[in-house]
């Protein structure tokens, strides 16, 4: 009996929506079953019904294409369109067939794979059920129809083994495709448990024994395989291959023909596999699992848990998964949700990458410490504790915010964790054991600090203004120059912290002056606060801090998440050479001085002030 490569489905749970999610259904309409259709060529993604989606890929203008029952269709824009295969109810007579022709003229049996020459932008399917590897020509534009042609293969109900020229050769049930920088193709063929080249008009078996299950590594014949379903190109040299029935991830090396695993457990059915940003990610039954070299885990849905449920990673549900592919302009998957017949779209996200930094880490009883943020990789919850709980939050700052101002009224050593997390799975934490030390006051007047917890705000930003200072004040005077701003939060000009918010755009100066019983201390940042207006108003308010300022070596941009342009221009006019990546700018070559820092997020927003490099 003929071998199929799609498996039972399954009762699901109702889609439910959240804010902030990472899985989104991207095309498709959710049903159970199979059979459902559009009787209309092109339709919007949220109205396309698919019937067991299964193969998926991105072509060179990042269209994607799928393959379900007996279709092909080209995801064009907020459109699906069918360019190939039966244009109607798919259970009935003449849906499905192994007619070559341009568009729905042309007949498909349970196509899976597919996957797009880069060389010529032609689609190539393999027609699962009809034991046949097909073409269609490259989308043009909605006027011009999709020709498909057969290019090997030979029809077969039962499937077959047969090498040679690609008009002779057999296959069976084959699964997946790929296609190299050259144009030679490789096929998954399932039904044989074997690995197939395509090359200079001839079909070869590279590895496995045709018609023979098992699991052995090794060169060519020697390998063996138990339904392996989906492959992935790492380069020209090396293949992945999701190894089922085995649950096993194997990897061939395609130069040697031989075959190794790459993943020996943890695994239940995977289905598909693909490499990137370093790690491998798997379609496994019900979820989407990654390895990053050494470890295995969930990385979206829940293993053995069918459902259909959007949101992020760690709580939304697949049905039972087919191919997926990424596609590296938006940083995504795209999964093939067979028993839900929908696409999904899975953002990619990174775990957190958590780090904080003081502004001094020696300080006296009851001084102000500043602990920032440098967190990347879209970190957007936090957690800060302290040990011992002898502390105060200054400046309305709480536990769960991003940056927070802490005095310590106890002598000795604390310790600082902190814990972010974004949209993937995971958290992560950093502990920094005894990394405030806290002595007793001495008997001297103030050394005054003060810091903004924004210094390039726009009108509508309340800032808050922290006394940082040193030997315990007991009396604080705070002036802003030019005076066009309004004191908030029931602060005034004598209190420890102060809520400004700024009436107008331009530089502010600002002076703290503290006292204690030894004496008086003061200090000005001239231009300290630099109010813009935002260009896109439209836009959540974001809070961006550049810190450190003074900066030495490094300036980092708190509050976004990556830097797209950077520029430093002199007091001189000239501009200095500065290189970045993600928030942080690299100051190594610029000479000491004081600069107009100028810098543009992921979002087209500007941000300016001015920074002071020290040598």
């Amino acid at each position: 009996m003929k071998k199929s490569i799609l498996m039972a489905l399954a009762a699901v749970a109702l889609s439910t929506q959240v804010s902030g999610q990472n899985v989104k259904t991207y095309a498709g309409k959710q049903y159970l079953g199979s059979g459902d259709y559009n009787s209309t060529p092109n339709n919007n993604l949220a109205d396309e019904l698919f019937s067991m989606p299964m193969g998926i890929c991105v072509d060179n203008n990042n269209r994607l294409w799928v393959t379900d029952m007996h279709n092909v269709m080209i995801l064009d824009g907020g459109t699906s369109r069918i360019r190939g295969g039966f244009l109607g109810d798919p259970t009935q007579p003449g849906a499905i067939g192994i007619d070559n022709g341009t568009g729905t003229v042309s007949r498909f049996n349970m196509p899976s794979g597919v996957c797009v020459n880069k060389n010529t932008n032609d689609v190539y399917i393999v027609d699962t059920d009809n034991a046949l590897i097909r073409k269609g020509t490259q989308f043009v534009n909605v006027s011009n129809g999709t020709v498909f042609s057969t290019i090997a293969g030979n029809y077969s109900f039962t499937g077959d083994h047969k090498d040679g020229l690609v008009a002779d050769a057999y296959f069976s049930s084959p699964s997946d495709i790929e296609i190299n920088s050259v144009g030679e193709m490789y096929i998954c063929d399932f039904g044989n448990e074997v690995i197939r080249k395509i090359s200079s008009g001839k079909v070869t078996t590279i590895a496995g024994k045709p018609k023979t299950s098992g699991d052995a590594n090794g060169v060519g014949s020697n390998a063996m395989f138990y339904a392996p379903s989906g492959i992935f190109l790492e380069d020209d040299n090396n293949m992945l291959i999701a190894d089922r029935n085995n649950k096993k991830i194997k990897r061939l090396n395609l130069k040697t023909n031989e075959v190794t695993t790459v993943i020996s457990s943890g695994l239940n059915m995977p289905s598909d596999i693909v490499s990137a940003n370093g790690k491998i990610y798997i379609a496994d039954e019900t979820c989407i699992k990654v390895f990053d070299g050494t470890t295995l885990k969930v990385y979206a849905g829940q293993a053995s848990t069918v459902g259909y449920v959007d949101g992020q990673a760690k709580d939304a549900r697949f049905g039972y998964l087919g191919l997926f592919t990424y596609r590296k302009a938006d940083s995504a998957f795209f999964i093939t949700d067979i028993s839900n017949n929908v696409i999904r779209r899975l953002t990619f996200q990174d775990p957190p990458v958590v780090d904080f930094v003081a502004n001094k880490t020696a300080v006296n009883v009851s001084q102000t410490v500043a602990l920032t943020s440098t967190c990347s990789n879209n970190t957007i919850s936090y957690a800060w504790s302290i040990s011992p709980n002898t502390y105060t939050l200054q400046s309305n700052s709480k536990l769960t915010d991003k940056n927070i101002f802490v005095s310590f009224s106890a002598v000795g050593s604390y310790t600082i964790t902190f814990v972010g997390a974004n949209l993937s799975a995971d958290k992560t934490q950093v502990v920094k054991s005894n990394y405030i030390n806290v002595s007793s006051l001495s008997a001297a007047k103030p050394i005054v600090d003060f810091a903004a917890d924004i210094t390039n705000p726009m009108t509508t930003q309340t800032v808050r203004l922290v006394d940082l200072s040193d030997n315990l004040p007991t009396s604080w005077t705070w002036s802003i120059t030019p005076n066009t701003y309004t004191l908030m939060n029931a602060t005034t000009s004598a209190s420890r912290n102060m809520d400004v918010k700024f009436n107008a755009l331009g530089s502010y100066s600002v002076t703290l002056k503290a006292t204690n019983t030894t004496g008086t201390d003061q200090r000005t940042k001239t231009n300290y606060i630099q109010v813009v207006l935002s260009a896109n108003k439209d836009l959540p308010v974001k809070q961006v801090v550049f810190y450190p300022n003074p900066a030495k070596g490094v300036l980092n941009i708190l509050g976004i998440n990556s830097i797209v342009s950077a520029t430093l221009q002199s007091l001189d006019g000239k501009s200095a050479p500065v290189s970045f990546e993600g928030n942080q700018i690299n100051l190594s070559d610029v000479s000491a001085g004081i600069y107009f820092a100028t810098v543009k997020d992921e979002s087209g927003r500007v941000y300016q002030t001015k920074v002071v490099i020290n040598p």
